[in-house]
């Protein structure tokens, strides 16, 4: 190896071999430089190398843990190859995006897009396979413009489009990941979505801006020109649904506040077509404990506790509360009430507020980052890490990221 990092905090220290500056690679300034003596047993190497960089203040535990072993690591996350020496040091990697679910390869299964990152490193976006969560591909590193809270990513027909917090947007092919084209747009994003072929985007100014998806060039838009919802990183919106406010409900011909009894509605999940409307809330009076209701207008058709387990063990934010919706199926993430104990979900038949599973689906952090959802899987994502689950029986498949 030229170039260890530490899994722990991340710095990057360049080995010295004494094997010259051909050896050097590229984009080493700032580095910690270590000097390795030759020695016939890889053992005292390892140990005088972890001495060296203890010396330095970077954390050697989970160093020395990799080099005890002739096999490389198997816990590495789906996407990384483990490198074929033994002694790997490949960064834990972190999946922290609002899933964008669309089929990337083309064969009939939706896959995962989202952006992903090192601890304390390089940003970039990638799409991962929908049957196993292999990596399909990966962008080039993002910038910080790119890769801030205020940039905006959304899939549109067969492109992948990024925003970043100046305004800036870059289009990828979805099928490889590969850049083709970039436009100015001269203001933050809020939306983007899908035009009449065309890419929208709706920037923070209210003014939207239309896109030709094979070369960025700009077109003028109708002023009531419709503008369809897709795969995005923008919360609280997905093809087929939106959630709002409870400041909307009455504009949207939805119970107010207060009105179904023993339920405080702060958020619903509102479909786009025909069919039952879902107020997402908490209980009105003793613990906050989170509730859904299913409304047609403001006629109440079901009404449920969202905990499948003893309700007093979780506890609910009713102004962040999640949802997805497909196939006249509901689910519903909640907060155990313990930050170890982690969180679950409940999936509901949205027409008679039935509860089909409920499932733990980590013991870690509680901070999430969304959920995105297919006709099979339901894709929900944590500070670092992303679970695919199954809609049917609510297994987990597969796993994205590290979790923290």
């Amino acid at each position: 190896m030229d170039v260890v990092t530490c899994q722990y905090c991340g710095a990057r220290s360049l080995l010295d071999r004494g094997r010259g500056r051909t050896h050097v690679p590229q984009n080493t300034e700032g580095m910690l430089v270590v000097r390795v003596l030759p020695s016939s047993s890889s053992a005292p190497a390892v140990v005088a190398l972890a001495g060296v960089l203890l010396a330095a203040g970077i954390g050697v535990a989970v160093l020395l843990s990799v080099t005890a072993s002739s096999k490389p690591s198997r816990s590495i996350s789906p996407g990384i190859t483990p490198p074929s020496t033994p002694f790997s040091t490949a960064p834990r990697s972190y999946f922290s995006d609002q899933p964008m679910v669309a089929d990337v390869n083309g064969d009939g299964v939706p896959d995962v897009i989202g952006k992903s990152n090192i601890p304390a490193g390089d940003e970039w976006i990638a799409a991962y396979d929908g049957r196993n969560g292999k990596e399909l591909w990966r962008t080039a590193n993002l910038s910080k413009d790119a890769a801030g809270p205020e940039a905006r990513r959304a899939v549109v027909g067969d492109r992948l489009i990024s925003v970043d917090s100046l305004g800036k947007a870059q289009a990828y092919d979805l099928r490889t990941g590969a850049p083709l084209w970039s436009a100015p747009l001269g203001e933050k994003a809020e939306r983007v979505c899908q035009g009449d072929a065309l890419i929208v985007v709706q920037t923070v100014d209210e003014a939207k801006h239309g896109l030709e998806p094979a070369t960025g060039k700009k077109r003028e838009l109708a002023k009531n020109a419709a503008c369809a919802s897709v795969p995005t990183s923008h919360k609280d919106e997905a093809p087929g649904y939106q959630i709002v406010g409870w400041w909307k409900f009455a504009e949207l011909g939805l119970p107010q506040l207060h009105d179904v009894d023993g339920l405080s509605a702060h958020r619903a999940l509102v479909p786009n077509g025909p069919g039952p409307r879902f107020l997402l809330g908490s209980r009105a009076k003793g613990s906050a404990v989170a509730m859904v209701a299913a409304v047609d207008k403001k006629k109440i058709l079901w009404k449920e506790m969202v905990p499948g387990v003893d309700p007093l063990t979780t506890k609910v934010n009713v102004t962040t509360q999640e949802a997805g919706y497909v196939n006249g199926l509901l689910v519903i993430p909640y907060n155990m009430k313990d930050n170890d104990a982690g969180v679950r979900m409940a999936c509901f038949d949205g027409a008679t507020g039935k509860r089909l599973w409920d499932v733990l689906v980590h013991k870690k952090t509680q901070v999430a980052a969304g959920l995105g959802m297919s006709a099979n899987d339901v894709f929900f994502a944590s500070w670092t890490a992303l679970y695919a689950i199954s809609l049917k029986t609510g297994q987990q498949r597969f796993m994205l990221g590290t979790e923290f």
